[in-house]
């Protein structure tokens, strides 16, 4: 009986053990940045928030997906009662890059010149190429990448055939994009002649109602500039090939004599016309100067203000040296004083300059002999007739007779 019992308890424990168990392990997922969905091999399991998944002996395969990254993919072994580690940094999915503006638009074939690229989707290695169709490209040095929207690069242009090119910026993905760029002849350079007004007071915004000179683009830009102090950017309202028109704000602005300078590509400026910053309660004089013929350079002082005819404002009172030069004509000078609230006038009449080279005659200082010059000749001159009465001969009155007697007698046989 002791025997039946001991065989009954022996079958119930091994009824109550459970049944066969394959072996298993784990994965830990983690993910940078978090929030992904973990498939393994196909089926979500969960987010990547530190997260540990069951998973049976053997090869696996996990695979992370957020939005807005590429999709990470990863093979995990997993062994019996063993952790496998997953840990994936996400790469963002970058669309491709645009371009909304570039400055400057343009430059010249002369120099190395730097731009700004502006737009979105830059990748921190772009590169930034400018193509044109038969041409070979030129390849932008000292790439600069700010976050995804600004690249600043510069273009060697020195020697580059002039037209218009495109730049491209492409990201390491292969992904592209494109904008315009023109290559000036450096032929081209801007000249400036003359300016109206050529002063203004401090702290206020003087408009230029003429600025003249020769090649200007819709391009330009102008500046005040001065040796020291911070250029004074102005802002162009109009143009032309010859003549600007735009302000300068003079706000807070150190007075003084500045140079007016202008650029077509905001690069290479054009510098050369004086224009002056009074303080308020300055009374100067204007300088009135016209030349015939016109459009000779006008030197004040030594600095060029200009071309005849101009008038020159808030001049400083006091004596001043002009001289105007033209080509082919001599240099013209004189020396005028401008008096505080006055206009002073200068007219002036250039003289040619002798364009024939010929041997200086110098003048006698005493009356000079004429030498002649003795020329042989075959004509035998007729003898003049003498004007003093010749002598009479003794035998003359005789000659007479006899040739009045002849004559009778041939008058006589006649008859």
């Amino acid at each position: 009986m002791k025997r039946m019992f001991l065989l009954l308890f022996l079958f119930s424990m091994i009824l109550l053990l459970p049944a066969g168990v394959s072996a298993d392990g784990n994965i830990s997922v983690t993910s940078t940045p978090g929030g992904a969905t973990i498939y393994l091999d196909g089926a979500g399991t969960g987010i990547t928030t530190s997260a540990v998944i069951d998973a049976a002996s053997g090869s696996h395969t996990i695979l992370l997906r957020l939005s807005g990254y590429q999709d990470y993919s990863q093979a995990v072994t997993v062994i019996d009662n063993q952790t496998s580690v997953v840990s994936a940094s996400l790469t963002a999915v970058v669309s491709a890059p645009t371009i909304s503006g570039i400055s400057p638009t343009s430059g010249y074939n002369s120099s190395i010149i730097t731009i700004t690229i502006t737009g979105t989707g830059f990748s921190a290695s772009p590169s930034v190429v400018l193509a044109q169709s038969g041409q070979t490209n030129i390849t932008a040095t000292s790439v600069s990448v700010t976050g995804t929207t600004s690249i600043s690069c510069q273009f060697p242009l020195t020697g580059k055939p002039a037209g218009v090119w495109t730049v491209i910026v492409t990201n390491p993905d292969g992904q592209s994009a494109t904008s315009g760029f023109t290559i000036n002849n450096a032929g081209s350079t801007i000249t400036l002649s003359s300016v109206t007004p050529n002063s203004g007071l401090v702290n206020t915004t003087i408009s230029i109602t003429s600025l003249s000179g020769t090649n200007f683009l819709n391009t330009a830009t102008m500046k005040l500039s001065r040796t020291g102090y911070n250029d004074i950017p102005g802002t162009i309202t109009s143009y032309s090939a010859t003549q600007l028109t735009g302000t300068f704000n003079l706000n807070s602005q150190t007075p003084g004599t500045y140079q007016i300078c202008v650029s077509n590509d905001a690069a290479t400026y054009v510098c050369g016309l004086s224009f002056v910053i009074n303080t308020p309660g300055t009374v100067n004089g204007t300088l009135y100067v016209q030349s015939s013929p016109s459009g000779a350079s006008v030197y004040v002082d030594s600095v060029n203000l200009g071309k005849t005819a101009t008038t020159l404002y808030n001049v400083t009172p006091g004596s001043h040296t002009i001289n105007l030069l033209l080509s082919g004509y001599s240099t013209w000078s004189d020396t005028v004083t401008v008096t505080s609230g006055n206009t002073t006038y200068e007219y002036a009449t250039l003289k040619a300059v002798a364009t024939d080279v010929t041997s200086a005659t110098t003048v006698p200082t005493t009356t000079p002999k004429t030498v002649g010059t003795t020329k042989q000749s075959t004509y035998t001159p007729i003898t003049p007739w003498p004007t003093n009465t010749p002598a009479k001969s003794p035998e003359e009155p005789f000659v007479v007779i006899g040739a009045v007697g002849v004559g009778i007698l041939i008058l006589r046989k006649n008859y």
